[in-house]
């Protein structure tokens, strides 16, 4: 019985080992809320901001290093995505949804910041403006490439 245990121990951590092995990229996920204001007839008027990110690491190995037990990573930025939730109203439900897309560089930077009309999201030196009040969005012409912007509305 004692055999028995310790073979099934080993074959299972091996599977795991092997399992955990065969992933082909890693993954992070990270939330930040924040409360801004803006003016609107004379009178200060909160938002609600929740950012939900979400960053794949994919996993390139060195096509001659194919056959080799331990192989080099080839080099190759994580695909960062950002769920940006706009709540304008101070209500339960979030009024505007935008997915923001974009490659991550090494030195990468992410800040979202308080304009007069809304907020700015600043990645090292490119920056994505969005106006609360008319639930629009600016990306600078320079930076179109950047940045790559899908958004709804809840119905």
């Amino acid at each position: 019985m004692k055999t028995l245990t310790t073979f099934l121990s080993i074959f299972i951590l091996t599977g795991m080992a092997g399992y955990a092995q065969s992933q082909d990229s890693g993954h992070m996920n990270a939330t930040i809320h924040k409360t801004f204001s803006i003016e609107k007839d004379g009178t200060e008027v909160p938002y609600n901001l929740k950012v939900m990110e979400h960053r794949n690491y994919p996993m390139v190995l060195k096509q001659k290093e194919m056959s080799q037990v331990n192989q080099n990573r080839k080099e190759k930025p994580a695909v960062v995505t950002k769920l940006i939730a706009v709540d304008k109203d101070n209500d339960q439900n979030y009024d505007h949804y935008m997915v923001l897309k974009y490659r991550r560089s090494v030195t990468d930077s992410f800040k979202v910041v308080p304009t007069k009309k809304g907020f700015a999201v600043k990645v090292d030196d490119k920056t994505m403006q969005y106006f609360v009040t008319k639930g629009i969005y600016f990306i600078d012409n320079t930076d179109k490439d950047f940045f790559s912007v899908e958004e709804f509305r809840e119905i």
